[in-house]
C-alpha cells in the first residue's frame, strides 16, 4: 500500500505545471487528496497507477486544464483504470456543470424513455411531451433525450436506443462502466451529443476539451453524425496530421492541442474504413507520449530556473526547435522567463 500511495504523493512535483493550467480556482492539495482517495480504494486502480504513473500525472493535469474537480461529493469527475492507464472520466453531471459555467446553457436534464411511456417529440426547440408511471413497470428503454434551457429558448436532442448501443459497442468502456452503470452512461452519451449543438460562448473550450478527453480514453472517435454539419480539416491539415503522427510526439502534441475541436473530429474520422480503431489508438498514444515529454521538459526547466542553474537551462532549451522552445518559454512565469532568456542570450 505504501508504494502506491507514494506515487500520489509524488504528484506534488506537478504543482507548478498544475498552477499554470489552473484558471478555475481548484485547490491543488485538495485535488491530490481526492485523487489519492480514489486510487487506493481498489486493487486495479492502485496497480495501474503504480505501473503507469505518467498516465496519473496526465489525468491530474487534465483536471487543471478543464477545471473539473475530483471531489466525490460533486460526482463530476473520477480517476478510472482503463487500458493500462489512469484516465480522467467525466460524468454527465460534470459535462452539464462545464456548460452552465461557460454560459452556453442555463441548465440541462437528460432523460431516458421506456417502451411503456408516452413520448411525443415536438421539435428541436420545444420541450417534448413525456408521460411516465415512474413508480410502475416502464418496460425496456427505447431512447433518450436531453432538454437544455437557453437564455430565451429550449434545445432538445434525441437518440434512439440502437444509436446509444452503437456508442456502447464501440467504446473501450463497454465492459466497464457500461456494464456497471448502463443507464448513467446512456445519459452521458445523450448529453455529449446534445453539447455539440449548444451555443458557443466564452469558456466553451472547457466543455469541448472534456468531451475530447472522454472520447480518447474510451477509444471513441465521436459518432459519425452528419459530418457535413461540422468544420472539416483542410488537405494541408490532413497532410500535417499524417506526418506528425509518424514523427516527434512532442511536435504532434503542440500542433494538436490548439486545433478547433471540430477539426480534431474531422481528422480522427479520416482514417480508412477498417483502420479507425487502430487510428484512434495511435492518436491517443502519440498524444500521451508528447504530453509526457512536455510535462518533463516543463518540470526540468522550471527547476533549473528556480535554482539559477544555467547549465540546466541550456540543456533543456539550446537544441529545441523554435516551436517547442517558444511554447516552453510561454509556460514559465514572468520572472523565470527573464532568467531563461538571459541565460540563452548570453550563451
Amino acid at each position: 500500500m505504501t508504494k502506491q500511495i507514494s506515487i500520489v504523493e509524488e504528484l506534488s512535483k506537478l504543482e507548478p505545471s498544475f498552477s499554470k493550467q489552473n484558471q478555475y480556482g481548484l485547490a491543488f492539495k485538495s485535488e491530490c487528496l481526492f485523487a489519492r482517495q480514489q486510487i487506493v480504494k481498489n486493487d486495479l486502480t492502485q496497480k495501474t497507477a503504480n505501473n503507469n504513473p505518467a498516465s496519473l500525472r496526465n489525468a491530474i493535469l487534465n483536471v487543471a486544464a478543464i477545471g473539473i474537480s475530483l471531489n466525490p461529493a460533486m460526482a463530476h469527475a473520477y480517476l478510472v483504470p482503463r487500458g493500462g492507464q489512469i484516465c480522467l472520466d467525466i460524468s454527465y453531471k460534470g459535462l452539464v456543470k462545464l456548460a452552465t459555467d461557460a454560459g452556453a446553457i442555463e441548465w440541462a436534464k437528460p432523460e431516458l424513455v421506456y417502451e411503456n411511456d408516452t413520448f411525443n417529440y415536438l421539435g428541436p426547440c420545444t420541450p417534448p411531451e413525456h408521460v411516465a408511471d415512474v413508480f410502475g413497470d416502464r418496460g425496456n428503454p427505447v431512447g433518450a433525450y436531453c432538454l437544455a434551457r437557453l437564455k430565451n429558448d429550449y434545445m432538445v436532442e434525441i437518440m434512439n436506443w440502437a444509436e446509444i448501443q452503437k456508442v456502447r459497442d464501440t467504446s473501450k468502456a463497454a465492459n466497464g462502466p457500461w456494464k456497471t452503470w448502463p443507464l448513467e452512461m446512456a445519459k452521458k452519451t445523450i448529453v455529449k451529443r446534445a453539447s455539440k449543438s449548444w451555443p458557443q460562448s466564452n469558456g466553451r473550450d472547457r466543455l469541448d476539451t472534456a468531451v475530447e478527453v472522454i472520447n480518447q480514453h474510451e477509444g471513441l472517435i465521436e459518432e459519425q453524425r452528419s459530418m457535413s454539419e461540422y468544420l472539416k480539416a483542410t488537405p494541408e491539415q490532413e497532410s500535417t496530421f499524417r506526418d506528425l503522427l509518424g514523427g516527434d510526439p512532442l511536435d504532434y502534441f503542440l500542433w494538436w492541442e490548439p486545433l478547433d475541436d471540430q477539426i480534431k473530429m474531422s481528422l480522427g474520422s479520416s482514417f480508412p474504413k477498417g483502420e479507425k480503431g487502430k487510428g484512434a489508438d495511435l492518436m491517443r498514444n502519440v498524444k500521451q507520449a508528447g504530453q509526457e515529454q512536455f510535462i518533463e521538459l516543463i518540470a526540468d526547466l522550471t527547476t533549473a530556473c528556480e535554482k539559477e542553474d544555467e547549465t540546466g537551462v541550456k540543456e533543456v532549451l539550446e537544441d529545441l526547435p523554435e516551436n517547442q522552445y517558444q511554447t516552453l518559454i510561454d509556460t514559465l512565469s514572468v520572472e523565470l522567463v527573464r532568467y531563461a532568456i538571459d541565460v540563452i542570450e548570453s550563451a
